[in-house]
């Protein structure tokens, strides 16, 4: 069974609040933002904030062309409505403005879990998307390094372009360690495919576990191809929770 929502975490709550520049003040004046729960009549416009500013911008999606093919697309919608109703997401607002500055769709992978995608993922562009992250994960097996049984990973981390430069995604990724300690998780880990999140990370404090160059993918598979990819490599990233 899917791992729930301890019932004793509130929801929804403010996970982490911060200060950063406000876009809408010429001179660049600091404003207060914070991170929280995604609610369920906000699931539009997370849709949307992943539609325009994550699928042309993520190095896999983009070159899978994801947004472009429709029936990729309307895979990639059915996976992030699942994520959503699993009440993980967390998404980012500037005070005293409704606009969702960017999120992250999280979820919690549990050792027991066993899930199969073949008759979710039938595109060649999301099977290879899933193929390249799972391979990732595969090979380092988390939960035998670690020594979890679970732990909190995530499927898209998006900023509003308007937002971006303000070092907003550190501070969404900073929300992960609260949201362990609420929920009893010692370890939060992503697949990072691109510089742009991978920088963040690693600020927060994520070690690389397994670098691989996305040229070096076809050495797994023929199929693996990634010529023209707008990123260098991708990177499985974990935060061990104190």
């Amino acid at each position: 069974m899917p791992w729930e929502r301890p019932a004793n975490v509130p929801f929804p709550n403010v996970w982490w609040t911060f200060e950063a520049p406000d876009p809408d003040r010429e001179d660049g004046a600091l404003v207060t933002y914070r991170v929280e729960d995604l609610t369920e009549d906000r699931f539009d416009d997370a849709i949307k904030l992943y539609t325009e500013h994550f699928l042309d911008d993520e190095p896999l999606c983009s070159y899978g062309r994801v947004r472009h093919i429709p029936a990729s697309y309307e895979e990639m919608l059915a996976f992030w409505h699942y994520l959503l109703s699993e009440k993980f997401t967390i998404v980012c607002y500037k005070e005293g403005s409704k606009e969702m500055v960017g999120a992250n769709l999280l979820s919690v992978k549990m050792a027991s879990d066993k899930h199969d995608l073949t008759d979710l993922i039938k595109t060649e562009s999301m099977q290879k998307l899933v193929a390249v992250n799972e391979y990732m994960t595969d090979t380092v097996n988390l939960f035998e390094r670690y020594g979890v049984d679970k732990y909190l990973t995530a499927y898209g981390l998006s900023v509003n372009s308007r937002y971006r430069g303000r070092g907003i995604a550190t501070e969404i990724l900073k929300a992960r360690r609260p949201i362990c300690r609420a929920f009893g998780l010692r370890l939060t880990s992503t697949n990072f495919t691109a510089i742009g999140s991978q920088i963040p990370a690693a600020k927060v404090g994520f070690k690389t576990d397994l670098e691989m160059q996305y040229d070096e993918f076809v050495k797994v598979n023929p199929t693996y191809t990634f010529d023209g990819i707008k990123s260098k490599s991708l990177k499985l990233m974990s935060l061990p929770i104190e």
